[in-house]
């Protein structure tokens, strides 16, 4: 079976009704009725137009409803598209825990379940390598044990 294949303001609305901590189910409940009064609280980004972004997936078809269920990839992702995904989904965030060296993120430190996860929702453009020099400036020894630095490149720059 394929992976759902979402647009950037689609799949950045996914990200930001997961940050909620509220089960898919309902998640998927509330942006059917429109009813993002429960939901706007507890997102990251509150101020987002989610009424803006599902008529964007209703326009050209995005599943937004079996990506939240069985996740998905995008379709396209541009550098300011991936530092906001970094955001929403690892709370990772540029100058603070990576660097921007033009169109490649360097020093992420991210888990081999969160390098996995990152691959599938990015990896149809970028690739996600491990680097061979530690950024360790700011992290303490627990977190580089659990962690691994990274570094997103364009597959075809």
């Amino acid at each position: 079976m394929s992976r759902t294949q979402l647009s950037i303001p689609v799949g950045l609305l996914v990200e930001n009704v997961l940050t909620s901590g509220v089960p898919g189910d309902v998640i998927i409940e509330w942006l059917q009725r429109r009813d993002f009064s429960r939901l706007l609280p507890l997102v990251k980004e509150s101020a987002m137009d989610f009424d803006e972004r599902l008529q964007t997936a209703d326009d050209i078809g995005d599943d937004w409803e079996k990506a939240i269920r069985h996740g998905y990839e995008f379709k396209f992702l541009h550098i300011n598209g991936l530092k906001r995904l970094l955001d929403f989904r690892f709370d990772r965030k540029v100058d603070r825990d990576y660097v921007q060296d033009e169109l490649s993120l360097k020093h992420i430190q991210l888990t081999t379940e969160e390098i996995e996860l990152l691959q599938s929702l990015i990896g149809r453009q970028w690739i996600v390598q491990e680097e061979t020099e530690q950024a360790e400036e700011g992290r303490t020894d627990r977190e580089l044990s659990s962690s691994i630095p990274v570094r997103i490149q364009l597959k075809f720059p």
